[in-house]
């Protein structure tokens, strides 16, 4: 896209430019040069010429910054494509994360708080072990590099609009590009993504009320997951008071099959009342966790009938069960 301001700005100093060059050749050839008035008025346009350059090279400077701005904002948008909107909702919305998308609570961390998040995550305070957000740099064990990370952080950023404004920065917000990127990237998830948003953060339940015994098997993420290193096979799981369920690991790694309080996953809470296999006590490969459904997991969250639990070990493992009597 052409810059008019940038357009009017070259002419006058190809303009300048030329005029000077002229003048140096008049005053070669005729007696101005002889009295002195031609080097002062070439010093004089010399003089004009230094604050054309100066505001030519802010305006180069400003627009490539805008463009770098721009290109890191759509690599954001791609990496977030690829990592984040599982847990934070394909708009940015977040659905079992934080919002992202113009969070007032985001938009007050500052520069150096944001990058330390979205590096090192978050930890809870009474349990300095427990990630509440996973880190996200190399740096800490994660899969994204220092470049990455800045990618990420300029397209948070763009949501702000008073973010944009205090820096100069234009493009626009940043998670408008995110469904396109999904839908490119992995078309099934992002189905799979919609649908849940529409039907609630874990998906439409999946009806096992006619059967007494249940399996859930604790295998490696299917394509587009956000659990990691491994997930519950079925998320949302609808069965009655009495069913028996157990959880099988089929993974690698230890996990725990354990309720939490509430339904708030950014701030997880185990509750030990309803289930957990514990953390001394993990489901270890090949191993099994058998758990009875009560009366008390039905009216335990009353207005939606649903126990969400998780594994301690790896918190974003989350799944539901939605229970009816």
């Amino acid at each position: 896209m052409i810059d008019p301001v940038q357009t009017v700005i070259n002419f006058l100093v190809l303009i300048a430019a030329v005029g000077a060059l002229l003048f140096v050749f008049y005053s070669r050839t005729n007696a101005v040069e002889k009295t002195g008035y031609g080097a002062l008025i070439m010093l004089t346009i010399v003089s004009l010429l230094i604050p054309i350059f100066w505001i030519v090279e802010s305006n180069n400077e400003a627009m490539a910054t805008a463009q770098q701005h721009t290109t890191s904002v759509q690599r954001g948008v791609a990496l977030y494509a690829q990592y984040c909107y599982q847990c934070h909702g394909t708009k940015g919305q977040g659905r079992i994360g934080p919002k992202l998308n113009n969070n007032s609570a985001v938009n007050n961390f500052t520069d150096n708080d944001l990058m330390r998040v979205i590096s090192g995550g978050i930890y809870d305070t009474a349990d300095p072990t427990k990630p509440l957000m996973p880190a996200w740099s190399d740096r800490y064990g994660g899969p994204l590099t220092d470049n990455d990370i800045q990618y990420l952080f300029d397209l948070i950023r763009s949501s702000d609009p008073a973010y944009l404004q205090k820096n100069g920065l234009s493009g626009g917000n940043g998670f408008t590009q995110v469904p396109t990127a999904i839908q490119a990237l992995n078309p099934t998830a992002y189905q799979t993504a919609v649908a849940q948003e529409g039907s609630g953060q874990f998906g439409k339940p999946v009806d096992m009320t006619k059967q007494k015994a249940i399996t859930i098997n604790i295998v490696a993420p299917p394509p587009g997951a956000s659990c990691s290193p491994a997930c519950f096979e079925i998320p949302n799981l609808k069965v009655k008071v009495g069913t028996v369920i157990t959880w099988v690991n089929k993974s690698t790694t230890p996990h725990t099959a354990s309720a939490i309080q509430g339904t708030d996953v950014s701030n997880i809470k185990v509750a030990k009342n309803i289930f957990d296999s514990g953390l001394s006590t993990p489901i270890t490969p090949g191993g099994k966790f058998t758990y009875t459904v009560t009366a008390a997991a039905f009216s335990f969250n009353p207005s939606t009938h649903t126990v969400v639990y998780y594994c301690q070990f790896h918190p974003s493992m989350l799944a539901e069960l939605t229970i009816v009597q």
